[in-house]
């Protein structure tokens, strides 16, 4: 029973019908799926599913096309971001030298500034070797340049 009847194509599966919509087939094989699809309705049905459902994925566009840039997004690029860095990183600069100044000059014992003092700088230390880590990461990732 298992020796196939000459008059009845082979079964065709859903890969080798994905396989005959992509054009992957080699001749053989791609004439075996013409037979079955000659002789089978549903298998027509399936595969015209399967061809619009294709059609549908290859309309896809990720891109939105409804947003333009305007002459504000220039701005912001030029104008607000080196504006905004600068005033943060003079903020930071200032906050910091005055809190510097203010644990100096405070009462507290020297070894408590000692310690407060070591567990400050070994903080600011792991965290710029964890920034040096991410922008030499940045400079090789090949999907940064991705847009969602």
């Amino acid at each position: 029973m298992d020796a196939q009847r000459p008059d009845r194509p082979a079964p065709v599966t859903t890969e080798k019908l994905m396989a005959y919509l992509d054009g992957e087939l080699p001749p053989d094989e791609r004439e075996s799926v013409e037979r079955g699809l000659a002789a089978s309705t549903e298998l027509q049905r399936e595969l015209a599913m399967y061809q619009a459902m294709k059609s549908d994925i290859q309309g896809l566009d990720f891109h939105s096309g409804s947003y333009r840039h305007s002459v504000w997004d220039q701005v912001n690029r030029r104008l607000n971001r080196p504006i905004g860095w600068t005033l943060l990183i003079a903020g930071l600069v200032i906050w910091m030298t005055y809190g510097t100044w203010l644990f100096a000059t405070s009462s507290i014992s020297r070894w408590e500034k000692l310690g407060t003092g070591a567990i400050a700088i070994g903080v600011l230390m792991l965290l710029a070797s964890v920034i040096w880590e991410r922008l030499r990461e940045w400079e090789t990732d090949p999907y940064r340049n991705v847009q969602r």
